[in-house]
């Protein structure tokens, strides 16, 4: 009596559409079996795509081949897409098979393939389901391109959205209660005060869990300002379309993040975040003793209350009550006055520095504005050409796809223009109040803001000796504009001080006649 193992696979979608369930596929080899005298020795069932062999009951039926050679005569199962649907994977393991003493045959399907005839059969039996397969995966591949292209997302909702199904069915994707908080993530960027990797720390300290892959995809995505990402394809350029989606934040704020994260804006955190509000000073310290740099911890005592202390790393004694060095370090931000003489220039260096970089954003605006004109000209010359039949529909979705992102480049560019001039004075008049209460702003300020402020005047290490925080070398400018070190003075005869903030170059005098000319240079080391 021969002896046979039966192998049972099934889809989903094949269970759902054709009936090959699990039990009906055992009963007709089962019953097939006793008709023909064939002992069953295994069922395997597999619940598997049959794109590839790797499946955990196939696999385990071949493991159990190759230690019991010779025992099983027979591989049997309902069709042969119930084997494969691959055809150089099914010639293969027919092959694999063979070499075991293992004869596949398919019960609705039966070839001998000892006649070189049958192989033609076999040939179709197999590529008719690939062929098939082949078939579905066009038909959904085209349907979803299709369905991003009219702006619709097509997959798992990302951070900050879920998926829904609209009133028509069609599946689409709503803001849900994350959203505020991915929100929070791309201001955050876009300030440049945090590295992507802090932001993505504290968001997931806020409750949105993000691995570091996955946050770095996520805010590399145009659907947060309404985009949908059309990838190339064949002769298709890749191009973004509007989404129907609610976009979370803008376009301007997208791109403004996407240049700090590619380095064309400068992101001003290039220092590590320290993460205690006790320990401003940590990182900032010299070792008065060894001259390594201080750490700070915080140590609880007898009574229960933690204390903060900065203290040496490296060996030696050198320890200090943190709250001690914190206050006499304001008291040395205190002794900063900034000079009522330097402000005035200040302020006239702000009216011809604002004054040219308006003219010359005024220029920059206008012949942004002249492309963006051009460019839309030719979008309506096609879409006329369109409706006259001069171009056929496929000539002006590729002329729309080219013109569309220029014009949408462009026109961020006359925006951030825009806005540079309007912003121009209120940055420039924030700085100037800043320096002007340096110590209010430090005791008021988040953390990382305190830590920029130190960076900004004192680019080396301080050292807290005698009771008294002390510095090294200091901003050159801050020497230059303020009390705070005696590299700023009035002479004798009561002349400001101002010529060591001013150019030696010449100004130019023009041509005859005399034309009035007003240059500001200014240099500092």
């Amino acid at each position: 009596m021969r002896k046979a193992i039966l192998y049972i696979r099934v889809s989903t979608d094949e269970q759902a559409d054709k009936g090959y369930s699990l039990q009906h596929q055992e009963e007709r080899l089962r019953k097939y079996c006793e008709m023909q005298n064939i002992e069953v020795t295994h069922v395997y069932k597999d619940d598997y795509s049959a794109k590839t062999f790797n499946r955990p009951e196939f696999t385990r039926l071949l493991n159990g081949l190759r230690k019991h050679r010779a025992k099983v005569d027979l591989l049997l199962f309902l069709k042969w897409d119930r084997f494969s649907r691959n055809t150089g994977d099914a010639y293969g393991m027919i092959n694999t098979l063979t070499k075991l003493g293992v004869d596949p045959q398919a019960i609705e399907q039966p070839l001998d393939l000892n006649i070189p005839e049958n192989k033609i059969m076999l040939a179709f039996y197999l590529a008719a389901p690939e062929v098939e397969n082949d078939r579905r995966a066009m038909n959904v591949f085209a349907g979803m391109r299709r369905a991003k292209k009219e702006g619709r997302w097509m997959a798992t909702a990302p951070k900050g959205y879920k998926n829904i199904h609209n009133e028509a069915g069609r599946p689409i994707i709503v803001p849900n209660k994350d959203a505020p908080l991915f929100i929070w993530v791309f201001e955050e960027l876009e300030k440049g005060h945090l590295s992507a990797e802090e932001v993505r720390r504290q968001c997931n300290k806020k409750g949105l869990k993000c691995s570091k892959n996955n946050f770095y995809t996520q805010i590399r995505n145009p659907v947060y300002c309404g985009k949908i990402q059309i990838p190339a394809y064949k002769d298709e350029e890749a191009y973004v379309v509007k989404g129907i989606h609610e976009p979370l934040i803008s376009e301007d704020l997208f791109e403004r993040v996407q240049d700090v994260l590619n380095g064309r804006r400068k992101n001003k955190a290039t220092y590590k975040t320290i993460e205690r509000d006790e320990l401003p000073l940590r990182g900032f310290l010299q070792c008065p003793r060894c001259g390594k740099n201080l750490t700070g911890s915080g140590s609880t005592g007898g009574s229960g209350v933690k204390s903060y202390y900065y203290h040496c790393c490296k060996g030696c004694k050198e320890r200090v009550k943190a709250f001690t060095v914190n206050d006499k370090f304001i008291d040395l931000l205190k002794t900063l006055v900034f000079k009522k003489e330097v402000e005035v220039l200040y302020q006239e260096i702000i009216k011809e520095v604002f004054k040219a970089n308006s003219d010359e954003k005024h220029f920059s605006q206008k012949e942004l504005q002249e492309e963006i004109g051009k460019n839309r000209e030719r979008l309506n010359n096609a879409q006329q050409m369109l409706l006259d039949k001069s171009i056929s529909p496929e000539d002006y979705r590729e002329m729309k796809s080219r013109y569309e992102p220029i014009i949408d480049r462009l026109a961020r560019q006359h925006l951030d223009t825009g806005q540079t001039n309007t912003e121009f004075k209120k940055y420039l008049k924030k700085g100037l109040q800043l320096i002007k209460r340096i110590d209010q702003v430090y005791m008021k300020a988040p953390l990382p803001m305190k830590q920029r402020i130190i960076r900004s005047i004192f680019p080396e290490k301080l050292r807290f000796e005698e009771n008294e925080v002390r510095t090294g070398k200091i901003n050159r400018l801050i020497t230059l504009i303020s009390r705070f070190c005696k590299g700023y003075s009035l002479n004798k005869k009561g002349t400001e001080g101002l010529f060591a903030l001013q150019s030696h170059q010449v100004i130019p005098l023009g041509l005859e006649p005399r034309t009035p000319t007003l240059k500001v240079l200014c240099s500092t080391n």
